[in-house]
């Protein structure tokens, strides 16, 4: 009876195995290959410490693949945006005037998607990025004002002596509203705090110390490039 019972549970496991082996292989995925285009108009450039960065604010209105990113001029329309996770842009109050000198605020779903926010050559900021700024700051013995436009916040020794020519150029609020123009400078890093927003580097009109904090990933801020 013992053999018998081993071939029995011989051909059950013979049967398993070949039952498998009959299983179609998962097919590779392949890896999403985005084309680049150029950008939309040339960015000037300023060396602070050891990273090259764009010395006025990001004004494209397409991804580096050339697709066309959403403007979204009512509060409705930015309020949808944000809900649906869909990357979107603005003027400061809607004027191109305004952006002429601002470039565009965009929500973080824009700074974040794969397609590439960043323009051909350059590469969107990040955490670090922004703490060696600082850095580079304390090491040449400068406060945040030496990243201020003298036409941002006047006459002062160490203004803008870095050329990184930041404006006050507020933002637009969650509700679509917008806020703080003259008064602050915010710009998203590429990282994250949590599944719903991410972070950021304030400059405060007149105030010494750079801020970091964590917004809605709903909200518009400048965006700042710095080269491959």
């Amino acid at each position: 009876m013992r053999y018998t019972f081993l071939l029995i549970l011989s051909g059950f496991l013979f049967g398993a195995c070949s039952s498998a082996s009959k299983e179609p292989k998962a097919k590779k995925k392949k890896a999403i290959v985005y084309k680049e285009v150029e950008p939309s108009q040339t960015y000037g450039t300023c060396l602070i410490g050891e990273l090259t960065w764009m010395n006025q604010n990001l004004n494209e209105p397409h991804f580096k693949n050339g697709d066309a990113i959403k403007q979204a001029k009512t509060a409705e329309e930015w309020k949808k945006a944000g809900g649906t996770g869909t990357p979107a842009w603005c003027y400061y109050n809607n004027n191109p005037k305004l952006g002429e000198k601002f470039g565009k605020l965009y929500n973080w779903y824009a700074v974040n998607d794969p397609r590439g926010l960043a323009p051909k050559g350059w590469r969107m900021a990040t955490d670090s990025d922004w703490k060696d700024l600082k850095a580079a700051l304390q090491k040449q013995d400068l406060d945040a004002m030496a990243l201020q436009h003298s036409s941002f916040i006047g006459a002062y020794p160490d203004a803008d002596v870095l050329k990184f020519h930041a404006y006050g150029s507020g933002y637009r609020k969650e509700s679509g509203g917008f806020a703080n123009i003259d008064e602050y400078a915010s710009f998203w890093s590429k990282d994250t705090t949590n599944g719903y927003s991410a972070n950021a580097f304030h400059l405060r009109k007149n105030q010494f110390n750079p801020l970091f904090g964590s917004s809605y990933r709903t909200v518009g801020f400048s965006v700042r490039c710095l080269r491959n």
